[in-house]
Parts: structure tokens; C-alpha cells; sequence
């Protein structure tokens, strides 16, 4: 991709919240795009509404392009990617198709690390918006509509981990929110894990790190500027400490790059948060129904600590995110899940796995149960409503499809 001479594209799973972003890139730059995803949804909406030919099954008219660009989740037996290969098709990965994209502004700010990455991503985005300057967003999360222009001087990216996409990147501020175990089917180990977050750093001339006990390896390093919470002393909407360390994040980068304290003041005090990060949905019945997308443990920890103090008689309606996760980190699902007596295990969300590739959330509730007699497990909707009525609030947890067995209770 590196000289853009193709005049239409296929994207495969378009529904993507970073791939709708990235198609809707390619058809400002005048290209035809085309688009796949097994699903409709809001995202396929809005690239149809965007002139863009979206198909929920395979079409032959969708094979007349010059470049295909998938995701992770799309398995190498697609139709569509077995008769591409037959027409020599070039075919990407989105990381690759980011990258590119990356490449073409002069100030690139890209976020990392296990949690925080799209609330810590957007608020320098808003900040920087705030500002006055001309800057464009890749953010995994609804922040606006997506913007995407080459002639902007900044772009801020989301920089992921998965399949260690974040290291096509060579980003000018690289910023690190935290390192724990995650995507291990991918890494094989925590050390291989730092080693990639270490490369990531060292891409960029100006590093960004939080202080924190997963980040201490990183101190025997030399310019990485460390931050911590101390750091700021203003007013947020947002909850949680987790919160205080992107803001803290955040207002780092701001600084460094010469924007006024009343500027940064303005965004931190007003940033009321992304979709799906506590986000209160409305009542049932008399009952307050929030969403999370909190998947990794430290996460859920987090959360929960944050929920109950706020609502001491409520409930949490856990998803685990695919097979592989609930495995690896079984022992840090189990530490947080022990003590916590109003706790309910929703069928999982697969995304892209098979049972084989890890554990079920019926496997997990088992291990559960036999440290928390308290815990309940559903694998239908139909049975939460019953549960739910005895609660001033419940929260729906998980990156899957929990949001939507919500939203319907509204």
C-alpha cells in the first residue's frame, strides 16, 4: 500500500468499529469501497448512508476489486477471501491498512495498553479539538463521527496489542496506559508481552508511560516520561480511579504539546466518558440499568469497586469475552468474582473462537460456585427480568453482546 494506485477495495468485516472508520477513510479518498460483515448494525448503517455497498452474505460483484482488507475475525475460509486468492487479489490486514494511513501525518499520537486505551485516546482527541487544531481520531469507541483527513497535523490513534498490530505503527508521541496479561494465545508469555510494548515505545522520539506497579520494568529505561495521578488537580465528571490515570495520561501529552491549562481544564471537567463505559442506559422499572465494556479482570475489579460504592444494592451481569481469555485468566476471574455475593454469568460472547479454545462461561461459573455459592448463571434473556426487580441497579458487564440484552430491558 505503500503507492495508492487502486481504485476500489473490499473490506471484510466492515461492521468493526475500527474497520467502518477505515472505510469510511478510503471513500474520502475517492475510492469505491465495498463492504462485509455477517451482521447489520449502526456502523454498516453508516457506511451505507455514505455511499458505501454494504452485503451481509457473499456476492460475486463484490470481487471486482483491487484490494481486500480484513480483520482478525474473519476466518481464512471465507468465500470471499478463497476466491480472491484464486484472482490474486492482494489482500491486508487492518492493522496493515491503519498503517498506512498513519503514515501520512506528520504528528502521529498512538495509544496503548490493556485498559484505557479509548477513554485516554479520545480525551487527548477533545483536548486537542478544544485547541483549534486540525486533527483527525482512530479511536475503538464512539467518540464523534469519525474524522479522517489527510491534511490535518495530527492524528490520535488507538494503538492494540492483538496480533501485535500496534507495532506496524511508528507514531511520534507513543503513550502507554498499563501492561498485564492479555492476548496470550498470541504472545505465549508476559515477557514476550513487555517486549512488545517496550518496541512500541521506543518507535516514537516522546514516550508517555503511567506509573504503575505493571509498568515498573520500563524505569530502567531512559526518556520515558512517567506519569502518575498528582500530576492534575481538577474536577471530573468521570468515575474511578481508573479514570484519574487517563485523565492523567492525557493531560501529559497535553502539556507537552503547549496546550493552555485552561484548555485541558475545560475537556477533563466536561468528558462525560464513551459509550458503554458506565454507561447509565435508564430505568427498569425501578431498577437503573447501566452498561460496561469491561472484559480483562483488572477491569471488572475496577468497575465493580466503582458501582457498588455508588449503588451498595445492585447487581452485575458478567460476559465473558471469548474462550481463551476466560482460561488464561481464570485465576484473576476467580479473585475478583469470589466476595461478590449479587453476581450473575450471561453466556459468552465467542467473537472470533471455538469452545475448543479455551473455557466456557458455564465452565467458569462451575469454578466459581465452588468458592461463591452466591453466584447465578442465565443463557437466555428471558430469565434476568425476574432476577433484577430486588435491585436499585444492574449493571451489565462485558465487550460482547451484553449491551443489547440491556438495551432491550429499556
Amino acid at each position: 500500500m505503500t503507492k495508492f494506485k487502486i481504485k476500489s477495495i473490499l473490506l471484510l468485516g466492515v461492521g468493526g468499529v475500527s474497520m467502518h472508520q477505515l472505510a469510511l477513510a478510503f471513500k474520502s479518498l475517492g475510492l469505491k469501497v465495498y463492504g462485509y460483515d455477517a451482521k447489520p448494525s449502526s456502523y454498516t448503517k453508516l457506511c451505507e448512508e455514505n455511499d458505501i455497498k454494504i452485503t451481509h452474505k457473499y456476492t460475486k460483484e463484490f470481487l471486482q476489486v483491487d484490494l481486500c482488507v480484513k480483520t482478525g475475525a474473519i476466518p481464512d475460509n471465507n468465500r470471499f477471501l478463497i476466491e480472491l486468492r484464486k484472482k490474486n487479489t492482494p489482500i491486508v490486514d487492518r492493522a496493515e491498512a491503519l498503517a498506512w494511513f498513519c503514515k501520512k501525518f506528520k504528528n502521529v499520537i498512538a495509544v496503548a495498553g490493556t485498559h484505557g486505551k479509548s477513554t485516554t485516546a479520545s480525551l487527548i482527541y477533545k483536548i486537542l479539538q478544544q485547541a483549534n487544531k486540525k486533527v483527525s481520531c482512530h479511536i475503538g469507541a464512539d467518540v464523534d463521527a469519525p474524522r479522517f483527513c489527510l491534511n490535518d497535523d495530527f492524528l490520535v490513534v488507538e494503538a492494540c496489542e492483538y496480533q501485535k498490530s500496534f507495532l506496524r505503527l511508528y507514531p511520534t508521541i507513543s503513550v502507554v496506559t498499563n501492561i498485564e496479561k492479555e492476548h496470550m494465545d498470541c504472545y505465549g508469555s508476559l515477557f514476550n508481552l513487555r517486549n512488545s510494548f517496550l518496541t512500541f515505545l521506543k518507535r516514537a522520539p516522546n514516550r508517555f508511560v503511567y506509573k504503575e506497579k505493571s509498568t515498573t520494568f520500563l524505569q530502567k529505561y531512559k526518556n520515558i516520561n512517567f506519569v502518575n495521578s498528582d500530576d492534575f488537580d481538577y474536577t471530573p465528571i468521570l468515575k474511578g480511579e481508573h479514570n484519574k490515570k487517563n485523565i492523567a495520561l492525557a493531560v501529559a501529552v497535553a502539556r507537552h504539546l503547549d496546550i493552555d491549562e485552561q484548555t485541558i481544564k475545560k475537556v477533563v471537567n466536561n468528558f462525560k466518558g464513551l459509550s458503554r463505559r458506565y454507561d447509565y442506559l435508564g430505568n427498569f422499572e425501578n431498577t437503573k440499568i447501566y452498561i460496561d465494556y469491561a472484559h480483562h479482570p483488572t477491569e471488572v475489579d475496577a468497575f465493580i469497586q466503582t458501582f457498588k460504592k455508588q449503588y451498595p444494592n445492585s447487581l452485575v451481569v458478567f460476559q465473558p469475552h471469548t474462550y481463551s481469555r476466560t482460561k488464561l485468566l481464570l485465576k484473576e476471574f476467580l479473585k475478583v468474582f469470589s466476595k461478590l455475593n449479587d453476581l450473575v454469568l450471561y453466556k459468552e460472547y465467542p467473537a472470533r473462537e471455538k469452545p475448543t479454545a479455551g473455557m466456557t462461561c458455564f465452565e467458569l461459573y462451575q469454578q466459581i460456585l465452588k468458592i461463591n455459592k452466591n453466584v447465578k448463571y442465565l443463557d437466555n434473556k428471558r430469565n434476568i427480568q425476574k432476577i433484577i426487580k430486588n435491585y436499585d441497579a444492574v449493571a451489565f458487564v462485558g465487550a460482547g453482546d451484553i449491551n443489547k440484552v440491556a438495551q432491550k430491558l429499556i
